[in-house]
């Protein structure tokens, strides 16, 4: 999907209202101190004494990063600008900073306020991955990135197994956690041991087979258990994909994990604390000279107690190993819910949804849409920072914002960049 990035928005939100003064490069090293100096501000008319203050600037350097301040004061002689604030840092070279009518702060509020205002016609479709069917269960809880009432299909995909996948590299391996002792896996900061399957009742934990993996990480630690693939300079500049399945109830702390020989581990997206999860990552190996590892890596923090099972990893292709998914037509949303019917056990389930765009905060941040939608975006932001004014600003200018806000509220409301909503697949439950 398109996206586009805060230092890409800031400055556009800040034309489309006129707030924005321009992008200038220092031509003098900033120091330890509170001074940016361009002698482009005197280029572009800034010639006066005081004409810049209580402007905001943005600075993009090195050690500036989306550094934000106000201006104190301003020298139209030498192009020198005085920040608020404490000293900046020194950088070694030119960089560019920016300067806006208003506060920068304000209009990042201003973007993540209207990403609300401007849902459902401004959206991003969402394909959550988190839910495991299993046994008798019909209700499951609906992903909290879809907004309520926004879920347009779901789909099951079955399983693909360890052991009876072809192509997995660690097939030669315990990756099915079916072996009766753990001498395929090397365990750093933690314990791990099997946990059997039981009937009268089920064993919940042991995803499929007779056994699987039960870590418990040493507090204050980080915890891993990797295979250690038998065959690694087969696999020189290949894209490694690995996968796995992962029980836990506690949140943020349990990811999928590739590591090439001594280097960093290459982690995924993180476990939701929601249950059994399809855990993934990726990583390009380069050129391992002893070994490729992957299994469960868990982050420094209190001890607890997770299960996994299951774990394929491929070479080569850009995914991990999915098979066709399934269109399910017998679902409905009940509160936070989904009840879904008609599915088989252990399957993943794909749920297809409008959630919010993404807030932003740094530069490098992002939202989900691009081209004409910002503009629908800048709209609603435009209008919601100017309905403050309406509420400060004395009786004699009242009618001008006014005016202001109505404008901009006019644009939000005109139609231009709305886009589409999904259609929506579902049959009576």
């Amino acid at each position: 999907m398109p996206t586009t990035t805060l230092n890409v928005m800031l400055p556009q939100l800040a034309r489309f209202i006129g707030a924005y003064i321009g992008s200038f490069s220092t031509t003098t090293n900033i120091s330890t101190d509170t001074s940016v100096i361009s002698t482009g501000l005197r280029d572009a008319g800034f010639t006066d004494n005081d004409s810049l203050n209580d402007a905001f600037i943005r600075i993009n350097g090195t050690n500036n990063s989306d550094v934000r301040r106000m201006v104190s004061d301003y020298t139209g002689s030498t192009g020198a600008i005085a920040v608020t604030g404490t000293s900046l840092s020194a950088e070694s070279g030119s960089v560019t900073f920016e300067l806006y009518r208003y506060d920068v702060d304000q209009l990042v509020d201003a973007l993540n306020d209207a990403r609300e205002e401007a849902f459902p016609t401004l959206y991003q479709e969402i394909f959550d991955r988190k839910i495991t069917l299993r046994g008798e269960q019909r209700d499951y809880a609906r992903p909290t990135s879809i907004q309520p009432g926004f879920v347009t299909s779901i789909w099951q995909e079955p399983r693909v197994t360890a052991k009876g996948f072809g192509d997995n590299m660690a097939g030669t391996l315990d990756c099915d956690l079916e072996e009766s002792g753990t001498d395929d896996w090397s365990v750093s900061n933690g314990t791990l041991t099997k946990e059997a399957e039981t009937s009268s009742p089920d064993n919940f934990m042991v995803f499929d087979g007779q056994r699987s993996g039960k870590l418990i990480p040493s507090a204050s630690a980080v915890c891993t258990a990797y295979l250690t693939d038998p065959n690694p300079t087969n696999y020189d500049g290949e894209e490694v994909n690995v996968s796995l399945w992962a029980y836990s109830k506690t949140a943020s702390r349990l990811s999928a994990a590739i590591k090439v020989d001594s280097g960093s581990a290459t982690t995924g997206t993180a476990h939701s604390g929601g249950g059994w999860e399809r855990l993934t990552t990726s990583a390009t190996i380069g050129d391992p000279s002893s070994s490729i590892s992957y299994g469960p890596y868990i982050t420094s923090g209190t001890a607890f107690v997770c299960y996994f099972d299951e774990v394929i990893a491929v070479a080569g292709p850009s995914e991990p190993p999915r098979t066709t998914s399934e269109l399910v037509g017998t679902w409905e949303e009940r509160g936070d819910n989904l009840y879904v019917r008609g599915c088989g056990s252990d399957r993943n389930l794909l749920v297809i949804g409008q959630g919010l765009l993404s807030s932003v905060s740094s530069g490098t941040d992002t939202v989900e849409i691009a081209g004409q939608q910002l503009s629908r975006l800048y709209a609603y932001a435009a209008a919601g920072f100017l309905q403050g004014d309406i509420d400060q600003i004395d009786e004699s200018a009242l009618n001008a914002a006014q005016r202001r806000w109505r404008h901009y509220y006019a644009r939000a409301l005109d139609g231009y960049g709305a886009m589409a909503p999904p259609a929506q697949y579902r049959v009576a439950v």
